[in-house]
């Protein structure tokens, strides 16, 4: 079953503006509570690609049960905010083609109200694109719904050095909706912004969320912008994989303390969550990139030092390049202050020029897949020569050895 909400799968050239608003709310997981001042985080000198999306990871909730294959589900408190909630199975249901999560009126585990959570750690997660859900939230007195994500590697950083992505958050009988991120900076730090909606009607929540930014919207109207990019604020946690979360708490520190128990049983209803992978359909000029093989390793200026390979199992300082236009619609690929040079298909190529001419311009191509190909001015392609020794410009034809993923 599906609700009268349209899917935006494709966007190109999407300006993205700066929203000054910080807010200072939480939300639930296990960790201590943020009253870090929020910090505003400057968007100038971004210059986006235009991207397609396609879609990588669904549920529809179409079923009679939760899909364990890509769900687990939350038992217990969380011990943090002062939610008053015990998650529980018994309060999460798959019907109707909803999943419906229900806080009730019930006193389990010394808490005097269930409610349910879930999430898809360790069945699930990603690492930008954009994700969506279309969801309608109960408004009572006390409630706290939210739709987020948690960096993956939260079990050996802790928080908030993971990171948090908050893509939906409403609090009481309020028709603001909050989107926020929180991270390690000196201390626990967030930012984001507000919108309004009827939130208890079906709307569509989203983040898009590339190396350079997150941007939130609702029903495909962007509310707030955040710059990433190039580890600013200290923000490189949102350069990794984050899992998926679905929950609604009962009282805390955000709504307060105060819960309409006559609104009780109330149900939180998701129609969908979608997951798409951002596909770039032109050159990121502008920004800063790593390019990962088919052998699952990255590709490394060598410092200039020594003809590149496809051989890093990690990317640093040297498996990093800045993307120059380069005109006539072809790029340069800059490391280190040096520039990537086909060698013209005659030698290995190397990262050692201090300017760019024809042998250090390259045609960018888009595969279907969103990997990318490289075409020097010799009419031929860049291979990574599968990791085993040093890449070259003399292919004919783009095959799987010459083909890269970009920011992988």
């Amino acid at each position: 079953m599906k609700k009268p909400i349209s899917n935006f799968l494709t966007r190109t050239g999407i300006a993205l503006a700066l929203v000054t608003m910080a807010i200072s709310c939480k939300k639930d997981a296990s960790r201590p509570s943020d009253n870090a001042a929020p910090v505003k985080i400057d968007k100038s000198g971004i210059t986006q690609p235009a991207v397609t999306y396609q879609l990588i990871w669904s549920d529809e909730f179409n079923g009679t049960s939760v899909d364990g294959s890509k769900w687990n589900i939350d038992v217990g408190n969380p011990g943090v905010n002062n939610e008053k909630e015990y998650y529980q199975a018994a309060n999460i249901a798959e019907t109707g083609g909803n999943l419906v999560i229900t806080a009730k009126n019930q006193n389990v585990g010394g808490q005097p109200y269930t409610s349910g959570k879930m999430e898809t750690s360790g069945k699930f997660s990603c690492q930008y694109g954009r994700i969506e859900a279309s969801i309608k939230v109960p408004e009572f007195t006390g409630s706290w719904p939210a739709f987020w994500m948690l960096g993956t590697n939260i079990g050996s950083v802790g928080w908030p050095q993971c990171g948090e992505i908050d893509i939906l958050e409403q609090i009481n009988t309020s028709n603001t909706i909050y989107g926020t991120i929180h991270w390690y900076d000196n201390g626990a730090t967030q930012y984001g912004g507000t919108t309004s909606t009827n939130a208890n009607a079906y709307h569509l929540y989203a983040v898009q969320w590339d190396n350079q930014s997150i941007t939130w919207w609702v029903d495909n109207n962007l509310y707030a912008t955040a710059n990433i990019a190039n580890n600013i604020n200290n923000t490189g946690a949102f350069q990794n994989p984050f899992y998926i979360i679905l929950n609604m708490a009962v009282a805390g520190d955000f709504p307060g303390q105060t819960v309409n128990t006559a609104a009780l049983p109330a149900n939180m209803y998701v129609d969908y969550v979608h997951v798409y992978k951002g596909v770039t359909s032109g050159p990121p000029i502008g920004q800063t990139i790593t390019l990962k093989g088919v052998n699952n390793d990255y590709v490394s200026s060598e410092d200039g030092l020594q003809a590149m390979t496809c051989n890093r199992t990690t990317a640093s300082t040297w498996e990093q390049f800045l993307v120059v236009d380069a005109g006539n619609g072809k790029v340069a690929l800059e490391s280190m202050g040096h520039y990537v040079s086909s060698e013209n298909g005659t030698m290995p190529i190397t990262c050692n020029r201090t300017s760019f001419g024809a042998w250090e311009e390259f045609t960018w191509g888009v595969n279907a897949n969103g990997s990318i190909t490289l075409q020097g001015n010799n009419g031929l392609f860049v291979s990574s020569e599968d990791g085993t020794q040093p890449m070259t410009c003399n292919r004919t034809t783009a095959s799987t050895w010459e083909s890269f993923g970009v920011d992988q």
